[in-house]
């Protein structure tokens, strides 16, 4: 069976994107593409389907018991002719969820949270000007948005001039170190009226918060537990977008004016994944590496440990349907366990089927409109057809 899946669960960045509506030329104009027929992507492939849809460049991985095969296609910057190779970094958005997930997982292995550790347990100060629907708020339900806090995923923004600096200007304009802003932004968050909405609540301000909450506990920074768990896994990763720290890595492109493709250079201040929110993903890796990651979760699956005990691996991919701990799970036709992640200029995938003891994994530097959303769910049905079902 092939899976057919579109999905409106991107997650944008915490900074608006502004646009310039004064885009006098346009070198990438933008075609909003009818969606193919599975046939028609057999017969174009991962190349053809990359033409087609408009999206500049991609990586791609299949794993299974047999090892990994893995391949890439299209630009660094669209049109530039500088390919992409496996071995470049993309920013991953919101599959970094399941990193901060998995950061957890190993607090509650080592004694120092508990899955159902109360947030005000952590931090008993908090209470005071917190909204009272908080109060029993659980590290597991942060993790699975099993709460009623606003999302707080996007905001307004603009460039102060004087000083060239993003400013914020429907949520407070929080000072210090990423850790003090952090903390603050989650104290804020606390005192909002919450939503009314039961069940899954997806939003950036719970990994937010469950990441002060591990901060607390293990008395280290996110950013170096994150780098931490990656040598546990033997992994490279960065944080913001991969060309802010080396400008031959790939660039990010946005939908300018809904009629062009514009890449968007390392020191574009308009578009900056603000470290207040790494938690909620603000991680870059190369497909190579992050391959590994979730090899670990596989073996989770197939009964043996890892970074974290094989039952650790299956609470956070089950402990919560039909979202867990940085994962969708879908029981109904196969067992698969998926997301999607977008920091705004850049769209990523990655999907798990246990019952097939595989995984498909698709980065692309795009933003997360139509095009690239069925550009990544083509290039995945034509993987699993090509080498999960051998062409069957």
């Amino acid at each position: 069976m092939i899976l057919k899946m579109r999905t409106n669960l991107i997650v944008v960045s915490v900074l608006a994107i502004f646009l310039f509506a004064s885009c006098t030329k346009c070198e990438n104009e933008y075609v909003n593409r009818t969606p193919l027929s599975f046939e028609q992507v057999k017969e174009m492939g991962i190349e053809g389907c990359l033409e087609y849809y408009m999206v500049p460049g991609c990586t791609w991985a299949v794993l299974d018991d047999n090892g990994i095969k893995a391949g890439s296609a299209g630009d660094i910057i669209i049109g530039s002719g500088d390919r992409i190779e496996t071995n470049h970094r993309f920013q991953i958005g919101s599959l970094g969820k399941s990193f901060t997930a998995l950061m957890a997982a190993k607090c509650v292995e080592e004694g120092l949270l508990c899955w159902d550790t109360k947030l005000f347990t952590v931090f008993p100060n908090w209470k005071e000007n917190a909204h009272s629907a908080y109060e029993d708020i659980t590290l597991s339900e942060l993790l699975s948005h099993n709460t009623k806090l606003q999302p707080l995923n996007a905001h307004k923004t603009h460039v102060d001039k004087k000083t060239g600096r993003l400013v914020y200007e429907d949520i407070p304009n929080f000072t210090g170190s990423d850790f003090e802003r952090r903390r603050e932004f989650g104290k804020y968050a606390l005192s909002l009226t919450p939503v009314e909405k039961d069940g899954v609540n997806y939003g950036n301000v719970g990994y937010v918060i469950a990441g002060c909450m591990i901060e607390e506990v293990t008395g280290k920074t996110w950013e170096y537990l994150a780098i931490e768990l990656a040598s546990d896994l033997d992994m490279e990763i960065g944080f913001e977008r991969p060309n802010r720290i080396d400008p031959t890595q790939p660039w990010g492109h946005l939908l300018v004016n809904n009629n062009c493709i514009e890449p968007i250079a390392p020191n574009e201040p308009k578009v900056y994944n603000d470290p207040l929110s790494s938690p909620a993903g603000n991680i870059n890796v190369n497909i190579i590496d992050f391959s590994k990651y979730v090899r670990q979760y596989m073996n989770g699956l197939k009964n043996i440990d890892g970074v974290v005990t094989k039952e650790t691996f299956n609470y956070l991919l089950m402990g919560e349907q039909p979202y867990a701990m940085g994962w969708h799970n879908d029981f109904e036709s196969d067992s698969i366990f998926y997301h999607y992640g977008s920091e705004g200029t850049f769209y990523c995938h990655t999907m798990i089927f246990a019952n097939l003891n595989s995984a498909i994994i698709v980065f692309t530097n795009a933003d997360a409109g139509n095009n690239s959303v069925n550009f990544i769910n083509d290039a995945r049905n034509y993987l699993k057809y090509k080498y999960i079902y051998k062409g069957e």
